[in-house]
């Protein structure tokens, strides 16, 4: 028999909703994970979730958790403005690191986090859990087998309806958040696009933003069309306050010979003239896919850390997703259309 692995020693920096509902009850249930730490600013929420959840050790400040404890990872699931900072202290000490989307506030400090990765050698993914859906790895599963033939177009939007209260966090603050709706969850549906259509060359980028019914300095809504080398054209739509009677989220990608959908999943095929709907028969999603995701996705990074599986999210495709995310800003400010340089 070969030997036995020794747990994987982990920490968990911020403990927001998503910590709480998903990375600390996942981690907790995996045998072959010890969490050995949280890190919080909120004193008096550490003190509760430790207990609750029964992690040993607690602390206020990412400095005196990495001095004291011997980690083999990490996640980072803070405000956006504290990523880049912390990414850069845990891949000086070689830690294994999964930082929430986005990577970090802007262009310039995302390569600077690449280029740590490359000069430490160390493993560095992004929190993109929509790649971990399991409807979404399926839909690329039947796009790479040819199934609906060359994609031509491809359509996403995340909308939110109008009775949801108005947001009034640290995410409708430039300097905190580094942008607004498309910063938070356009960059889910970019992401999503551009995977299913394996990481295309852009030729160009045309976005409009709006800020119409939040408070804050960002965007409540933004429109982008994308357009690759190919001639493929990718449009995203976001909005976190619309007049919607409820949430809108889609993903529609259109070939020459058919068409593959989300939200549900749906797939339908050119055949004899006829279009026919060829949606696996056996394929049952999660009831709930969006948590789903995340343990996909922290099971991937754990398994990234022993050496037994690839980074479905790498720090590349973080550096060309924010190249992105900066052309469409840049678009909408300049209100033309921007041509892209990888």
């Amino acid at each position: 028999m070969g030997e036995i692995m020794d747990k994987v020693k982990i920490a968990v920096v911020g403990i927001g909703g998503i910590s709480q509902i998903v990375r600390i009850p996942t981690l907790k249930k995996m045998e072959n994970v010890d969490l050995v730490a949280i890190c919080d600013i909120d004193e008096a929420k550490c003190s509760v979730i430790a207990d609750k959840f029964n992690i040993p050790k607690v602390y206020y400040d990412i400095q005196n958790l990495l001095k004291r404890e011997e980690l083999d990872g990490i996640f980072i699931c803070t405000p956006n403005n504290f990523h880049y900072p912390m990414a850069l202290a845990t891949l000086d000490r070689g830690i294994p690191t999964l930082v929430e989307k986005p990577l970090a506030l802007s262009l310039d400090q995302v390569n600077r986090i690449n280029q740590k990765v490359q000069e430490k050698n160390t493993l560095l993914v992004v929190g993109m859990n929509y790649r971990f859906r399991d409807d979404a790895i399926v839909l690329k599963k039947f796009l790479e087998k040819n199934e609906i033939g060359e994609p031509y177009y491809i359509k996403s939007g995340w909308l939110r309806h109008w009775s949801r209260p108005e947001m009034q966090t640290w995410i409708t603050d430039s300097k905190i958040s580094g942008g607004g709706v498309v910063m938070d969850m356009g960059i889910q549906l970019l992401d999503l696009s551009l995977w299913i259509l394996n990481r295309p060359k852009i030729q160009h980028v045309h976005a409009y933003t709006y800020n119409l019914f939040m408070q804050g300095d960002v965007e409540d809504s933004a429109l982008v069309v994308i357009q690759t080398t190919s001639g493929a054209v990718v449009t995203i739509e976001v909005s976190w306050r619309m007049h919607l009677e409820k949430d809108v989220n889609y993903t529609h990608v259109f070939g020459k010979e058919g068409g593959a959908f989300l939200n549900p999943l749906r797939m339908y095929k050119e055949m004899h003239g006829k279009l026919v709907n060829v949606t696996p028969v056996d394929f049952e999603p999660h009831t709930d896919i969006f948590k789903r995701s995340f343990i996909n996705e922290i099971k991937n990074f754990i398994n990234c850390i022993k050496g037994e599986e690839e980074p479905v999210t790498p720090v590349g495709d973080a550096v060309y997703i924010m190249k992105i995310i900066d052309a469409i800003y840049k678009s909408a400010s300049q209100g033309k259309q921007i041509d892209f340089e990888e």
